[in-house]
């Protein structure tokens, strides 16, 4: 794991500054000391009595250390004033003044005095000690500088890379968020598209359904009953109705959730490439070094942003980002499950409702044909009887044409006996009450014959009504059927399947 970048590295490399040498050395004195002591030690030279022996001696020369600084009385004895009547020159003097008179026969400006403190000072090795120290001094200091500043460039590139990391791990976070969210919007659109086409399709169950009752309303005045298969043709309507409601709602829920899924597409996609560019950033900050042809002085650069930020505000800014797009596309996903589940179970329904309703109208089917068949068979002996009452209308009318003769045959002998017989031979015997008796008999056969015929007339009146109904009944079975079976059935066989009704 790798270590925090606040962390430093234990041993330093960089060379330890001499504290004790150059512009790192304590004085012993303070300035003002030194100066004190200058002040007392030229007091003191001055307050001691010049000794012509110790000036004039020649041979014998003390020590530099012990002997006291030259005067110019000492040395220039001669020395006149110039010109100007000053005499302004000592061998102490820092300042050009009147120089010793110069004869013809030497041209010396100086003392021996002066030209020894000259020596002096040109041999002095104050000068070269200090170059020394201040060589040191510099060189530690430019050594301490370069390695305090590699050093923190090191620290700062350990930073630098701890913070690639850092973005890298949450633009792959976001990558995979991004991508996550981009397969759930285009699988929400292609269940959209899913629900729109079964919305489609829904418009084929309710057109057959509305089709089939528009046809059996067509139906004659005997058969418009409210039977079974009418009343699941209304369920189905009814369910219909539901089932689009339905999927209306649930697809302006999926709408809703399209827009919510493509915000947050946007904003997760918008966090990618500012981390994409953060990061290359941080690619190129770690690609550069001090001998690099890129880097140029930028003033101002010591500075944050303008929309800066902390660190835990961008923690919390990525991780709520990506928790969002999470959250979003995990609704969008349970919304597409239960969408499944709804178109499902509505197809389901629907088509469990048309076999309903096709059993319904097969069973009423079966039921008018098998009526029809009884009707016609009905119609069928209803003609037989017409047929037979005819013919026995006619054996009725035959019979009693033919009891016309025999009438005829009676009365006539009646009317002979009545009418042909003389006075005395006129009488009330047999043969004239038998034939009174005929007659009689045969005007009461007569007076049956034609109740009969009324009644067989009457009957065969009957049978045609019955013939009639029975045809015009046939005749709506038949319609019927032709409406249930052939047209209805014809109509839906084109009715979509579940597959189909769940959009697929």
């Amino acid at each position: 794991m790798a270590a925090p970048l606040t962390t430093f590295p234990e041993e330093d490399k960089c060379p330890k500054v001499c504290n004790d040498i150059g512009a790192f050395k304590k004085a012993a004195k303070s300035p003002e000391q030194a100066l004190e002591e200058i002040k007392n030690a030229q007091e003191n030279i001055g307050q001691e009595p010049n000794s012509p022996q110790e000036h004039t001696s020649t041979n014998v020369e003390e020590p530099e250390s012990t002997r006291p600084p030259p005067s110019g009385e000492e040395y220039l004895s001669d020395l006149k004033p110039g010109q100007d009547g000053k005499v302004d020159w000592t061998p102490l003097g820092n300042m050009t003044g009147t120089r010793p008179a110069v004869n013809k026969y030497s041209i010396s400006r100086y003392s021996l005095s002066e030209w020894r403190k000259h020596n002096e000072k040109v041999l002095d090795p104050e000068v070269i000690n200090e170059s020394n120290i201040v060589d040191y001094n510099a060189k530690t200091s430019i050594m301490q500088a370069f390695g305090n500043i590699d050093k923190q460039q090191g620290e700062n590139t350990k930073r630098l890379k701890q913070k690639a990391r850092d973005i890298f791990r949450w633009k792959v976070e976001v990558e995979k968020a991004c991508k996550a969210i981009t397969e759930e919007v285009e699988m929400l659109e292609i269940e959209r598209q899913r629900l729109k086409g079964a919305s489609r399709v829904l418009m084929l169950p309710e057109s057959i359904s509305k089709e089939c009752l528009d046809l059996r309303s067509n139906r004659f005045q005997p058969e418009l009953v409210s039977d079974l298969a009418e009343q699941e043709l209304i369920k189905e309507m009814n369910l219909v109705s539901e089932v689009r409601a339905n999927l209306k709602n649930t697809l302006d829920k999926i709408e809703e959730q399209m827009a919510i899924n493509k915000a947050a597409k946007h904003r997760i996609e918008y966090d990618w490439c500012d981390k994409a560019m953060a990061y290359n950033t941080e690619a190129i900050n770690l690609g550069l070094n001090t001998k690099s042809n890129t880097i140029l002085f930028r003033p101002g650069s010591t500075r944050f942003g303008d929309y800066t930020a902390p660190l835990e505000y961008w923690e919390y800014f990525c991780r709520e980002n990506v928790q969002n797009c999470e959250a979003a596309r995990q609704k969008s996903a349970d919304l597409r499950g239960s969408l499944n589940a709804i178109l499902v179970n509505g197809g389901r329904k629907l088509r469990n409702q048309a076999d309903r309703t096709d059993m319904a109208l097969a069973e009423t089917v079966a039921i008018t044909s098998e009526l029809c068949t009884k009707l016609e068979e009905t119609l069928r002996n209803t003609l037989q009887r017409i047929a037979d009452m005819e013919a026995l209308i006619d054996d009725l009318k035959d019979s009693v044409r033919k009891m016309d003769a025999a009438m005829k045959l009676a009365q006539t002998r009646l009317d002979n006996r009545n009418n042909w017989r003389p006075h005395g031979e006129s009488v009330r015997d047999q043969p004239h009450l038998g034939l009174i008796d005929e007659v009689k008999k045969i005007h009461e056969t007569v007076t049956s014959l034609l109740g009969q015929l009324r009644n067989a007339e009457r009957v065969r009146e009957d049978l045609m009504k019955k013939r009639i109904e029975l045809e015009r009944d046939i005749a709506s079975k038949r319609k019927t059927l032709n409406i249930d079976r052939e047209r209805c059935g014809m109509v839906r066989s084109h009715y979509p399947s579940a597959s189909e009704l769940a959009g697929y």
